[in-house]
């Protein structure tokens, strides 16, 4: 019996990833633990099923997308219709993963802690067991941070749990976030010192390497930074354990942000090439291919850290409209299309913006053609790259002109099938030129978790709030600006002005790679985006391309958020279990 449960324990079937990756294969056998740390082809199954606890967000059920403001997918089994309706709690929870990262954490452990027994494994290639015990604790690390992000302070697990641990030694009260931010960089660190710096065989891509661990904690650190949990919080002075322990703190302290900044300046050190960039035909900048190419060339210079992901086809033909043989659903919402610059950098309600409302246009453009609504004339080339609009033409190469009817009684539109965007937005980011959905071909493609153009974000948020005026805080701001195809900031902005100029950047530059649902939260600043009416375009109406009521903002959504929201609740199963577990204010 002994032996089934360790069995049970350890064997987790990994996610669909690349078949020519070592990491795919898995453990297959009902093998004891010293069974399994003697045989090298064992322990790179094991490997591999601590790999396979990372999250997929190329999965649209999984994505975070339309949990924020940025997006709205339409089918009834997204989790994120709970979450915006606050029709859930602690015993139904979307997107729960509480149980599921605390079994990756357990496999880490496990791993760890035993794989310097394969002697064949050094045999084989010297040195590998320290490397893979490094990307292990990086791992490890990585998944008490998405809980963090989640769930708020946690329990930091021993790093050693007997199998037959009694509940004592595996019910323990929570940890304090500035602990368990403590424990993650500390992991990191220590990952660091054994890996390589960066990845160099094509065979182990998606692997850990230091650059990978160091861009993690830019981000552990940002976030402690953050008025969330670096500030007057007095939302959560009562957050503490049964032993009156506080959670979270409520003082300020300016260090972290010098931190945060620090810790995302190495990374960029470590990448003097800059951002990926795409040439035209006579050798400018091309901001169009430039920005869509990050997600669709493979492993390119901007890559920190991505894995294969077997289900970037689906996110593709759910995307695609049903004149492409799509499922019309991944939808993007008008306060998401309002924020995106106009082609001159300025936002559409500053002067001199050149925004026009209403009306068709009469001439084709670089993007757009004749009889496209004005409101999507003159943006900047990421605004092309993310969204698919009525009248406009679907991104694969081999489609045909046609344009996309997304008004009511179009090809593509909301009368007569359940599938359709209730926005009157299609989402094309991430969706490859050569993915001829009809014909059921696609393009190999990765997630990428984490990229350079964040690092220069990460540095300018942070930097601002340490060292206002700065010049490096312009610099990298102007760097991302530059390869969108748009002008640098304005000069002489006060540290108020150039912290809304970068949260904004973000909020375009990282769209859809779901940063938008934790920044409003770290930054305090969901209570003004997450709830209220959300809006699209009139879906319930048009008959044409050019009947205008369609092209009227309308409420497809009124969503329910409150102060509870900024976490998700602790499975009541959890709470019940384990009676030293106190649950997130609120809930």
């Amino acid at each position: 019996m002994k032996r089934i449960s360790i069995f049970l324990l350890l064997v987790i079937s990994a996610l669909c990833i690349s078949c020519d990756d070592f990491l795919d294969k898995q453990p297959d056998d009902m093998l004891t633990i010293d069974a399994v740390f003697t045989t090298r082809l064992e322990v790179e199954k094991y490997l591999a099923n601590v790999y396979s606890y990372l999250p997929d967000p190329a999965d649209p059920y999984a994505n975070f997308t339309p949990v924020s403001d940025e997006g709205d997918f339409v089918w009834t089994t997204i989790g994120a219709n709970s979450i915006n309706t606050g029709n859930w709690g602690p015993t139904s929870i979307p997107y729960d993963r509480y149980a599921y990262y605390y079994k990756g954490i357990r496999a880490a452990s496990v791993y760890i802690n035993s794989v310097e027994k394969c002697a064949e494994c050094e045999g084989v290639t010297a040195g590998i067991n320290v490397r893979t015990k490094a990307e292990a604790r990086a791992l490890r690390a990585y998944y008490y941070f998405l809980l963090l992000n989640q769930y708020g302070p946690v329990v930091l697990l021993p790093n050693i749990i007997p199998v037959d641990a009694s509940l004592a030694e595996t019910t323990k009260p929570r940890n304090s976030y500035e602990e368990c931010v403590k424990y993650i960089v500390d992991e990191l660190d220590l990952a660091a010192k054994d890996l390589p710096t960066v990845t160099e065989s094509v065979i182990d891509y998606g692997r850990m390497d230091k650059r990978a661990t160091m861009a993690i904690k830019a981000r552990v650190l940002l976030y402690a930074a953050s008025p969330l949990f670096n500030g007057d919080n007095q939302d959560y002075a009562s957050f503490k354990n049964t032993d009156g322990k506080a959670l979270i703190t409520n003082t300020y302290d300016a260090n972290k942000w010098k931190l945060a900044a620090d810790a995302a300046k190495a990374v960029i050190d470590l990448m003097p090439n800059g951002l990926y960039k795409k040439l035209d035909a006579s050798g400018k900048l091309d901001p169009y291919a430039s920005y869509r190419d990050v997600f669709i060339d493979r492993w390119n210079s901007e890559v920190i850290w991505g894995r294969p992901s077997a289900n970037t086809n689906k996110w593709t033909v759910h995307a695609a409209p049903r004149q492409m043989k799509g499922w019309n659903g991944l939808g993007v919402t008008q306060q998401m299309i309002d924020a995106y610059h106009m082609a001159n950098g300025k936002r559409i309600d500053e002067a001199g913006s050149g925004y026009v409302e209403t009306g068709l246009s009469t001439t084709d453009t670089k993007y757009t053609k004749a009889l496209d609504w004005n409101m999507y004339l003159n943006r900047e080339p990421r605004f092309y790259v993310s969204i698919l609009y009525n009248h406009d033409t679907w991104v694969f190469t081999g489609a045909s002109s046609t344009p996309i009817q997304l008004y009511a009684t179009g090809a593509s539109g909301k009368n007569g099938s359940h599938d359709h965007t209730e926005t009157g937005y299609l989402l094309t980011k991430f969706v490859s030129p050569n993915s001829d959905v009809p014909n059921n071909r696609y393009t190999t493609q990765s997630w990428i978790y984490f990229r350079l153009a964040e690092m220069y974000l990460n540095y300018a948020e942070a930097l601002n709030e340490y060292s206002p005026n700065n010049t490096d805080i312009a610099k990298y701001v102007n760097l991302v600006r530059e390869r969108a195809g748009i002008p640098a900031l304005p000069t002489g902005l006060s540290q108020a002005d150039m912290r809304e100029r970068i949260r904004h950047e973000r909020r375009i530059e990282l769209a859809f790679e779901e940063h938008r649902l934790f920044d409003v939260r770290r930054w305090k600043t969901a209570d003004n985006t997450q709830g209220g009416p959300m809006y699209g375009m009139n879906v319930s109406k048009g008959t044409s391309f050019t009947d205008t009521e369609f092209y009227q903002r309308a409420i497809f959504e009124t969503r329910v958020f409150e102060k509870k929201h900024y976490f998700w609740p602790i499975p009541q199963s959890e709470i019940d279990r384990n009676k030293q577990m106190v649950q997130n204010p609120g809930w």
